[in-house]
Parts: structure tokens; C-alpha cells; sequence
């Protein structure tokens, strides 16, 4: 019996088809991957339904969406933000947009705008920004709006407008708010000489190239000037000014404030 059983092949045991199972599960996975997205991109939910805007003034939310390449019902999905960058290079105000997507359907534009630093007045009566990049913003009109940054009410050489713009940029916030009026008022010798018309009634002379240095020390100097007494204030060198009242007795102040 021995010798029979040993001639008897042994039939190997059969293991399940693990590879097959896998593969099947893969499958079905895939598949319904596909099914879903084809129902998400058919969905109402794949589609833009509304475009926020933030950080505007300049332009109004309307002009920015307008050129921004984005439109209601276009694929959530593909909206790309160097897109909408690219798009919006004709508002020559605005400096950067990013693109913020909140699901479902809402896009989020932060749009960051160049630095208002001064008015430049037409002749027309329209009123246009100049921003901290030097450029005359004609595509918007500020005549109707409230005058928060110096007026230009005389400027015959516009090649200087970009050193203008450059020194008011570093002026701080409450020291251009207290600018009314800016005219270039050149002299034979120096042709960057302005004027400064201030709110507080004084008037303020210096050059282009110092007005970023010199007018941050304005609030400190007039505190040095006798109280109620308004007139013209230096600013070269050495502070000096001058009342209306009495022209002939100029006060000289401490250099620096």
C-alpha cells in the first residue's frame, strides 16, 4: 500500500486569485471615480455662481470682474489665478490680484492697488490719480470723489511726476493728508523748487529730491512756530520761516525738527 500511495501524484491545493480580486476592486473603484465626476462637472455645483471682490477703491468690483477673465457658470475648476493676473494688465492700477476659492462655487478676487500719493487736475475738470509707481491713473476719474491726497494744481514739466510720486510715497499717511495743493514753481538755478499749500494754512518751499526726508519733520516743526502765526516754512538745508505777517523777521528753526 505503501509503494502505491507513493506513486499516486499529490494534487497541489488551488489558493484564491488574490491578483484578480485586486484588480477587480481597482476597476470598480476607477469606475465610480468616473461616475462621479462626470456627475460633479454636470452638477450646478462645478460652476461659478459668484465672484467676491476685496480690496478695491480705485475701480469698482464690476470693472475688476469685467477684467479678470471670469465669468458666472464657467467651470469652478478651472480658474487659475496667473490667468486672471494676465487678464486684468490693462487696470493699470492695480498691482496683484489673488484668487481665493471657497466651494461651492464662489471665487474670492484680493486685488491689491498702487499707492494714491497725489490728484493731477485736467483741464477738462477731471481729476486722476497719480500712484506711487509714478503713472497718471486716466483710466479713472476722481472729480466727484472726496480729495484725500494732494492736488497738482501746477506741474509744467510732467518728465518730474515720477520723482514726485517716488518722495510722496515715503511721506507718511497724516503728513500728505495735511498737503492741499503741490505747483512746481522752478528758478534759474533749480529747476525741482515746489510749493506746498498745507491745510493748516502755512506754505511750505523745498525741491523734489528733499520732500521725503524733509516734510515726515512738518508736525515737529510747527510745533516750534509761534502759536496762531502762519507764513512760509523752508525746508532746504536749514528750516526757516517766515510769517505773513511780518516777512521782514524770519525765524530760524532747529535743523531736523
Amino acid at each position: 500500500m505503501a509503494v502505491i500511495e507513493e506513486r499516486i501524484p499529490h494534487v497541489k491545493e488551488q489558493r484564491p486569485r488574490r491578483k484578480g480580486n485586486r484588480k477587480l476592486v481597482v476597476l470598480l473603484v476607477l469606475f465610480f471615480l468616473i461616475v462621479l465626476i462626470v456627475l460633479f462637472i454636470r452638477s450646478p455645483y462645478s460652476k461659478v455662481q459668484e465672484i467676491q471682490v476685496y480690496g478695491n477703491d480705485m475701480y469698482t468690483s464690476e470693472e475688476i470682474i469685467a477684467h479678470s477673465g471670469l465669468t458666472l457658470g464657467m467651470q469652478f475648476l478651472n480658474v487659475w489665478e496667473s490667468q486672471v493676473q494676465k487678464a486684468s494688465k490693462p487696470l493699470e492700477g492695480v498691482k496683484g490680484i489673488t484668487v481665493e476659492r471657497s466651494f461651492p462655487g464662489v471665487i474670492r478676487l484680493h486685488v491689491t492697488e498702487y499707492r494714491r500719493v497725489a490728484f493731477w487736475n485736467g483741464q477738462d475738470g477731471s481729476r486722476a490719480p497719480l500712484l506711487e509707481n509714478g503713472k497718471v491713473l486716466r483710466q479713472v476719474d476722481f472729480s466727484k470723489r472726496m480729495v484725500d491726497r494732494p492736488l497738482i494744481s501746477s506741474w509744467p514739466n510732467p518728465e518730474m511726476l515720477p520723482d514726485l510720486a517716488k518722495a510722496l510715497a515715503k511721506v507718511s499717511p497724516a503728513v500728505l493728508g495735511e498737503i492741499s495743493d503741490i505747483a512746481l514753481t522752478p528758478t534759474l538755478y533749480d529747476n525741482q523748487r515746489v510749493t506746498l499749500f498745507m491745510r493748516d494754512g502755512n506754505e511750505v518751499r523745498s525741491v523734489v529730491y528733499k520732500l521725503d526726508t524733509m516734510l515726515n519733520w512738518y508736525p515737529t516743526i510747527v510745533q516750534e512756530l509761534p502759536k496762531g502765526v502762519k507764513g512760509v516754512l523752508s525746508l532746504f538745508e536749514q528750516p526757516w520761516f517766515v510769517p505773513y505777517s511780518n516777512p521782514g523777521s524770519p525765524i530760524q528753526l532747529p535743523a531736523g525738527g
